[in-house]
């Protein structure tokens, strides 16, 4: 007994699925059928000739443990107290003074 499942895509993917079926002379449900069997099947065939596929920690996984690093450094140089600073006010302060070495007023 067959399982209706449903799938969204955007209108270009359809277009595409749909041109390909016809390409093939098949229904769109008997293409994607076929697609996802061979899908499977390749995941199968990785899974009984166990390939490993190494997961290396992403670019933003070694950025975050870099900042934190950072954070503990800062904290153990300010001896545990967190940086106590309006951060609004110093940029609008930062912002005046570079418009004033900008004027000339300084």
């Amino acid at each position: 007994m067959k399982k209706r499942i449903q799938v969204y895509t955007d209108p270009e993917t359809k277009r595409r699925i749909e041109l390909a079926a016809a390409k093939h002379e098949l229904a769109v449900t008997d293409y994607c059928l076929q697609a996802i069997r061979q899908y499977l099947a390749e995941d199968d065939m990785l899974e009984r000739e166990s390939i490993e596929i190494p997961l290396r920690p992403t670019r933003d996984a070694d950025l975050l443990a870099e900042l934190r690093k950072l954070r503990e450094a800062i904290l153990a140089d300010r001896g545990g107290k967190p940086i106590d600073v309006d951060i609004a006010a110093f940029i609008e302060q930062m912002r005046q003074e570079r418009n004033e070495e900008l004027a000339g007023v300084r």
